[in-house]
């Protein structure tokens, strides 16, 4: 296997060759996100006098005996993008709408990069993709610019949609690219070219590229991209004061921070994607000063560790802390890391940050036994701290006095959301607790709940999810899961039924270390302990747990003391977490501002004065106007995911909508828009679920009608 720098268009070049993709490989899948990475690359190579541009590695080998043709092992997605690439900037130059100096130099880059004239096979197009892909690239290739080509294209294909973006990009008026500085942009193009030798496997080549650790991490990509750019002495300065102390207050792998700091400083809707992390940093950093952002990511990254390592200035704090910690959830830091910036510029007292951790802990807790999804947060913890902070500035503006601390007006903002975003009330609540499997949730919930029942109003702390994660402590059947002949007779005719729905709550858990030797034992034995093989087993009356060592005050095990033991222990949880009240009202406004996630919105008799979406204002006073810009803005912030609406739900493609009852809104997709405003908002609300995005980010501003 031999590795060698050589720009791209050496690579390509020859009329002999086709770049062949192997059958084994994955369909064509870049990203539009990715795409964007690419074309403003290339805009910004044209105008910075660099001479190359590194565009990472391709692994090849011999096609065939005669060495012409190569099998491209890795790299088929950035050959296959560039290719769209060209083909879009050349039908774009033919229409007249990108700026070129001759013709000629359509031919000139279709020699180099697209064609293989002189081959022997009977296809003459350079690339080979595989056989799903290649029906739309093949149709791409051969278009005719003079008639309507968009209809002969294959619809459904990330090779087409790629097509039409980068099409929609260099004919956009905006766009400050001609022709010939793209192609000159792709010519300082850099690879790695790698070649396989005859006995290297080209398979087992592709795997170990795709799936061992050897790959730089995001962030080490990040740090690379923070300091290469800098003088050797101040890499130096900049890596032993500033990276350096970022990596130890993140043991020792800062990706997760670097993804909760993006997120923050960039106020994202949701936390930025690991696997995208280096390009939004990448885009970030654009034009700032790296010395002064790796300052601000230190004085974060401290932040960081307080949460990571509870340690907050406080014994009561640190506890409180530590229970949240035994969560092991990063859905929170987002959070954590604005409030505790807050709270220590602002001062806020000892008692007010523990109300706020308490709140927060509620909100975990009552969703967990609720069985509420966990992923529908990430948003909401994105957008907390900022919803608080607009409350105190809306009182600040207004001059008026805020009586409300901060957990109050939290409370407030997690009290309004519905649906999947809810604080569970207290009927929901209860009823979950005496139903809900507590023996099959996710383990570091398990451990956080059981902590918080065994040490709930106790001094004399245990710590168990130290002791179940080493195994010393383990949950434990009280009747077990097989029951025996005697469990059965105590339980009644009626034994299966009460297994059935008593089995795997939390009435019939306990911790336990001991729970092997008698867990299918008679509950007298299990209680009291019993001799096997002429040693003693300790019984429940032995435990440490009070949890376990309260069940000794009972003299058997059927429905009447699990209904006993469950009603302990949701007055424990609801003593833990009772129903969070606040007394925080916002300020009233001249227009009706209500979120989407509010179920009780109507359109109905109400004239509407525009939206907010994103982060971004908009007015707007016709329904079906606000309908369909919203649904644009989302296709174009979230491709990938509005492409799963497409003959599903509300958008159409050319082939499958109904003219009488769709609106054209882009090329081949159509937007279901005959229904009433009522229905077009539950329309968006199915959308924004579906992408998974957080419905308060749509504000809807609305206002009586006037007669």
């Amino acid at each position: 296997m031999q590795g060698h720098a050589i720009p791209l268009e050496k690579f390509i070049e020859g009329n002999k060759n086709l770049l062949i993709i192997p059958v084994y490989q994955r369909n064509y899948d870049w990203k539009i996100d990715n795409c964007n990475q690419l074309f403003n690359d290339i805009v910004k190579l044209q105008s910075s006098g660099r001479a190359n541009h590194f565009f990472g590695s391709i692994v090849s080998s011999t096609a065939d005996s005669i060495g012409f043709n190569r099998l491209i092992i890795d790299g088929q997605q950035r050959l296959t993008t560039i290719s769209l690439l060209l083909l879009a900037a050349i039908h774009a130059a033919r229409l007249g709408k990108l700026a070129i100096s001759d013709m000629c130099r359509i031919n000139e880059a279709t020699d180099i990069y697209l064609t293989a004239r002189f081959c022997s096979s009977e296809r003459k197009i350079k690339l080979v993709p595989i056989e799903k892909d290649r029906e739309a690239f093949d149709k791409i290739f051969k278009v005719d610019v003079t008639s309507d080509f968009m209809e002969t294209l294959t619809e459904g294909s990330k090779v087409t949609r790629n097509y039409r973006h980068f099409l929609d990009l260099l004919t956009d008026e905006k766009s400050t690219i001609s022709f010939d500085g793209l192609l000159d942009s792709i010519g300082k193009l850099q690879i790695i070219s790698i070649e396989l030798e005859a006995n290297d496997e080209p398979q087992l080549i592709f795997e170990s590229l795709n799936s061992t650790g050897l790959a730089l991490s995001e962030a080490d990509k990040i740090r690379n991209y923070l300091l290469m750019s800098l003088s050797s002495e101040d890499q130096m300065h900049c890596f032993k004061d500033y990276w350096q102390p970022i990596e130890s207050k993140t043991s020792g792998d800062p990706t997760m921070f670097l993804r909760d700091y993006i997120t923050i400083i960039e106020q994202l809707q949701r936390p930025a994607k690991i696997d995208n992390l280096y390009f939004v940093w990448k885009k970030y950093m654009s034009g700032r000063d790296r010395q002064q952002e790796l300052k601000s990511m230190l004085e974060y990254a401290e932040l960081y560790r307080k949460v990571a390592k509870a340690d907050l200035g406080s014994q009561k704090l640190n506890k409180k802390m530590n229970q949240l910690n035994n969560l092991e959830t990063d859905i929170i830091n987002v959070f954590w890391i604005q409030f505790f910036k807050y709270a220590f510029d602002n001062n806020l007292s000892e008692d007010e940050i523990w109300q706020t951790l308490d709140v927060v802990e509620n909100y975990m807790a009552r969703r967990i036994i609720c069985a509420l999804p966990s992923n529908a947060l990430t948003q909401i913890f994105c957008s907390l701290h900022k919803d608080v902070t607009r409350s105190i500035d809306e009182y600040q503006a207004a001059g008026k006095v805020l009586d409300s601390s901060y957990a109050d007006i939290l409370t407030y903002h997690i009290m309004r959301r519905e649906g999947n975003h809810q604080l569970p009330r207290d009927a929901a609540f209860k009823e979950s607790i005496t139903r809900r499997d507590a023996y099959h949730m996710l383990k570091p919930f398990q451990r956080f709940l059981f902590e918080r029942l065994e040490n709930s109003n106790n001094k004399e702390y245990i710590d168990v999810p130290k002791e179940m994660k080493d195994s010393e402590a383990t949950i434990e059947h009280i009747m077990p899961q097989t029951l025996s002949n005697d469990w059965k007779q105590m339980l009644g005719d009626d034994y299966e039924n009460i297994q059935e729905f008593y089995l795997h709550t939390f009435c019939n858990l306990t911790l336990t270390g001991v729970n092997t030797e008698l867990s299918n034992h008679p509950f007298i034995e299990k209680k009291e302990g019993k001799e096997i093989n002429g040693e003693k087993c300790n019984g429940y009356n032995a435990s440490k747990y009070r949890l376990t060592r309260d069940i000794v005050n009972y003299s058997q095990w059927t429905k009447t003391e699990m209904d006993l033991r469950n009603q302990t222990i949701v007055d424990k949880f609801m003593a833990l977490y009772p129903l969070p009240s606040t007394d925080f009202k916002p300020l009233p406004k001249a227009v009706d501002e209500v979120s989407l996630e509010d179920e009780s919105m109507s359109p109905k008799s109400r004239t509407l004065m525009g939206y907010s979406l994103l982060g971004q204002s908009f007015e707007e006073k016709i329904w079906a106007n606000f309908y369909i810009n919203v649904v644009k803005i989302l296709l174009s912030r979230y491709p990938d995911e509005m492409e799963l609406l497409i003959n599903n739900h509300y958008l159409w493609d050319e082939q499958h909508h109904n003219d009488k009852y769709c609106t054209k809104i882009q090329d081949n997709l159509y937007l279901w828009t005959s229904m009433a405003n009522e229905t077009k908002i539950c329309g968006l609300r199915y959308i924004f679920d579906t992408i998974d995005l957080d419905q308060s980010e749509l504000t809807i501003c609305m206002e009586p009608k006037k007669n």
